[in-house]
Order: structure tokens, then sequence, then C-alpha cells
């Protein structure tokens, strides 16, 4: 296959995660919490808990809503969920994001539904064909309706708007409203490396969507912490990954995690300014409250987990490359690696997901216990505590 474009961090930050995988693999440890925490089963089968957790971190704060490149072209759509808001976003015909709640003004049928690729400047509803500005969410026409809402000013129907905000490839949305976003304030430190690795370039190759019957906290857990390499993934993964040596920081309530490969120890030998993360490790982003950014060599996957009850999640998983996919090798190159993504997940994390959440909702385990060689998940469930503290 042609040769795949490697997204660059800071040269600096790269050089340094590196050092630390080999210090911490030659030390036989891995990055560690100041203290475990016992999680109370509670939090992940409460009805009350999952209440608090839908208001503050999935409505009132602002949550990642799509790639830039999901909205690449003007009139380009997508809709999704969070905190149940129903939500669209919509590359308008001046460039910019909007961001409004998906709803017809009329009946309430959902404008857009997945993801729509287009060049219309119009929404128009599948419900009865109402016509809404892309630009600015003002109805323009209601086909057909015979002067049956003449007595309504077509201003009071128009879309309701909602704060969104787009920056270095990615795009925010606050789904409770419509208080401002800055971008590089929320991902606190984390603009720089995001920038780096270009996401902006990126293309959409795949998407995949499903569901699991477990809290969507325990499908983030797995993905914050590699100590279950060896014995969960012992055919698939264990091999290939060292399982510890995995430098951890946090940004505020997001956190950066990298996942090496064995192979990253054969460059300890070289010279220092010969070293790279890439492709010999995972450099994974969590941005709160619920993506998952899994850079690998030549391409990026994201994992989105919408709660839509305390014990129901849905999982989107997305694969994007830096550039487009023209030839069959190329492809037969991606769809493996999507697939082989898709296999890990499905028949080993997410179904061990859910048999804990059976075990936490028998009433006969009263909490988990992380670790502190756990350090993704013990700040994880520290951004939760504080962002449902004030609920």
């Amino acid at each position: 296959m042609s040769a795949p474009v490697r997204p660059q961090l800071p040269r600096a930050t790269e050089l340094e995660l590196v050092e630390r995988v080999f210090a911490q693999h030659a030390a036989r440890t891995t990055s560690l919490a100041e203290a475990g925490v016992r999680v109370p089963a509670g939090q992940y089968v409460s009805e009350e808990h999952h209440r608090q957790e839908t208001e503050s971190l999935f409505r009132d704060a602002p949550v990642f809503a799509c790639m830039s490149a999901d909205l690449a072209s003007p009139g380009d759509r997508m809709s999704l969920e969070s905190g149940g808001v129903p939500i669209v976003v919509v590359r308008a015909p001046d460039g910019g994001v909007r961001a409004y709640v998906n709803v017809c003004r009329h009946r309430a049928a959902p404008l857009v539904r997945g993801i729509e690729i287009t060049n219309e400047r119009s929404f128009v509803c599948p419900f009865h064909g109402w016509v809404y500005d892309t630009a600015d969410g003002r109805l323009l026409g209601q086909p057909r309706s015979c002067d049956g809402f003449d007595g309504v000013s077509p201003i009071e129907l128009s879309m309701l708007p909602l704060a969104v905000a787009e920056a270095h490839g990615i795009v925010i949305v606050r789904p409770g409203g419509t208080a401002s976003i800055d971008v590089d304030e929320w991902l606190h430190g984390l603009g720089d490396e995001l920038r780096s690795l270009n996401f902006a370039s990126v293309v959409p190759y795949a998407r995949a969507s499903t569901t699991w019957q477990c809290n969507w906290k325990l499908l983030i857990d797995t993905f914050l912490e590699s100590y279950h390499v060896p014995t969960l993934h012992k055919v698939s993964l264990a091999a290939s990954y060292i399982g510890a040596a995995s430098p951890f920081d946090a940004f505020g309530p997001h956190n950066r995690i990298v996942v090496p490969q064995a192979a990253i120890l054969e460059q300890a030998a070289k010279p220092r300014d010969e070293w790279e993360l890439l492709p010999t490790a995972v450099l994974q982003y969590f941005l709160a409250p619920n993506l998952i950014i899994s850079n690998l060599y030549g391409y990026v996957m994201t994992w989105r987990f919408v709660p839509e009850t305390v014990d129901r999640t849905v999982v989107e998983h997305a694969l994007y490359t830096y550039g487009a996919v023209d030839t069959d090798d190329d492809r037969t190159h991606f769809d493996a690696r999507f697939e082989a993504a898709r296999a890990v997940t499905s028949n080993e994390d997410f179904p061990e997901s859910e048999r804990v959440h059976r075990g936490l909702a028998s009433g006969m385990v009263d909490a988990t216990v992380i670790g502190r060689n756990e350090p993704g998940i013990v700040h994880f469930h520290e951004m939760i505590r504080e962002g449902t503290a004030a609920h």
C-alpha cells in the first residue's frame, strides 16, 4: 500500500513520552495515581446518579459533537444526541458550523437522521416538509399548509440554536443552551497537541454503531488502562503490547494515555533524536465526558459512548484516514484495521463490561476497587465526581 501519513506530536512531547515508556519498562512499573479509589456500585447502576450525570456532564457542559471532517462542505450535516437533547450540527454556507436542537417546530420530528452529505442550504422536515435555513435556523416555508399557521409568527417557529465551536479539527457543542464555548479553554492545554496531529486533514472512512447492556462508564473504564491486556486480550493483543509502561497525563477533565507496543523497545538502543512514538504505540486521548480518540500509524479512530439509560449504551465507532483512500491495497489495509478494532472490542472488551455490570447490579458487590496502576480510571471518576457535585 502507499506510505501512510503520520500524525506528528510536538517533537519535545514525543521524545518525552518515549523516554517515559523506556524508563517505566526498565523499572517494571507504569504511571501511578497518588491513591487508588473505590467506586460505589451505585455510580454504575443507580438511576438517580445516572440522572445527575445526564444533567451535569451531557447537557450542561460542552461535549464533543464530531470531527470537522464529518462536515467537510457547506450543507453537510450530522445528528447526534447528548443528555437527551437531539442535536444537529451543520456546515453553514459561510464555512462556519452551526448547531440546533434537531426538531421541527411543527410537531417536533427530527429534521436530520444520521449523517447527510449534501450541498443543500436548508433543512427539510421529512414529516410535513417544513423548510429551515441552515445559516440561522429561520423558518423558510410551510408548504401546502393552506394558511393553517397564519396566527403564529414564523420567527417563533425558527429552529432553536445551541452554542457550538470548532478548533483543531473537532467540533464542540453545548446541548443545554447558548452559553459560548472556548475550545482551547475547554481543552485545558491539549490544543497544541491536537493541532499538531492535524485532525483538520483527516477524511471519514468507516463508521459503525453498536449497543451494549451496561453503564457507559464501564465501557470507558476499559479504554483507560492497559492492565487488562495480557489477560483479557491474551490471544488477540497480548503478544504485541507491553501491557504496562503506560505514560498517563491529565489535562483538566481530559487525559492522555500512551499504550506502547513491544516493538517500541527496539528503539531503546538508538540515539535519542531517532526515537519515534508512532507507529509502535497508540496515542490515546480521552475528551470528557465520553470520547476516546486513538491515534495510530496513518489513521485515527474515535469512540463515542452515548448513554441511553443507566444500563444501555450506544457506542459510535469511526475511522478517519489522512487523505482519501483511493487504491484497493489501501482499502484492504484500512478495512482490516477497522475490523480488527471492532472484533477486539465487540468480542472481548464490551461483553466483559456487560458481565461486570450484571455483577454490580446484583446488589452483592458494594464497589469496584481501582488501583494506583489505573490512573486513567482514577482521574475519570474524579472528573465525574466533580462534574456531578452540584446536582
